[in-house]
């Protein structure tokens, strides 16, 4: 079931929109649970502060307070995943949108006309990587309990080997220390191109990745990770994540 988030000033679209987007969602055969915000500091506290996860947002531009644009900016920054949908009545304001990752706009004067559109490309997008809709298990300690943990392989950003032979988990909500395990067995169940090892500590989603500076990985959540030390670790490194990127074109 894939989680969306529907954020707008407009009280009457706001009651309308949600049952627009199941139905539309509901013909091409996927299931959606909808959450919705009236202004965009809301939304950001849900996904920075609550640790809500959402795989698409539909975002209204203009909206007193936080601009929509701020609030994509701040989404992007969290999460480099999630599929940002502008919704508004300005079509001059479509290519402003796109400088902060928007997959697309739907315009609301045609807004019956453009959903269906609208949904089916999100659904081939996520289509072309089902690895974003595959979940994975496993075991950590808590509190020296053991415990199950599934998530969805999107929502890890990446594993670390530790000098102690323990392998941390870091997700868009948290972090866990696994069961003693290799990095090498999880990477047989997280292949490339998506996920790459780096400097053979690190295994890394590069869907994750915000930008590449001084360096570093700057990964969502205001993470980094470093290329390498030596240049031909950074090389390597830089290169796989080339190949990433080649991959989505």
């Amino acid at each position: 079931m894939l989680r969306v988030a529907v954020c707008d000033d407009d009280i009457s679209f706001l009651e309308s929109f949600p049952e627009l987007i199941t139905r539309a969602f509901a013909h091409a055969g996927q299931e959606i649970t909808v959450v919705t915000f009236q202004e965009g500091k809301s939304l950001i506290d849900a996904v920075e502060k609550e640790k809500q996860l959402f795989d698409i947002v539909f975002l209204d531009v203009e909206m007193p307070g936080v601009h929509g644009f701020q609030v994509a900016q701040r989404l992007r920054e969290l999460s480099a995943a999630i599929i940002l949908i502008f919704t508004t009545y300005m079509e001059h304001q479509s290519r402003e949108g796109y400088r902060y990752g928007a997959f697309r706009y739907v315009f609301k004067n045609n807004l019956e006309a453009e959903i269906d559109e609208a949904v089916s490309g999100i659904l081939k997008k996520l289509g072309a990587s089902e690895l974003g809709q595959e979940e994975m298990a496993f075991k950590y300690r808590n509190s020296g309990v053991l415990e199950r943990l599934i998530i969805k392989k999107a929502d890890i950003i990446y594993l670390q080997a530790k000098r102690s032979r323990r392998v941390s988990l870091r997700t868009v909500c948290s972090e866990y220390d696994l069961v003693i395990k290799p990095l090498s067995e999880y990477a047989q169940q997280l292949p490339e191109p998506i996920f790459v090892p780096i400097m053979r500590d690190y295994l890394l989603n590069c869907n994750h990745v915000i930008s590449v500076q001084d360096g570093f990985f700057q990964l969502t959540g205001g993470l980094k990770l470093p290329l390498g030390v030596k240049r031909e670790v950074r090389k390597a490194s830089m290169e796989k994540y080339l190949r990433f990127l080649e991959g989505r074109i």
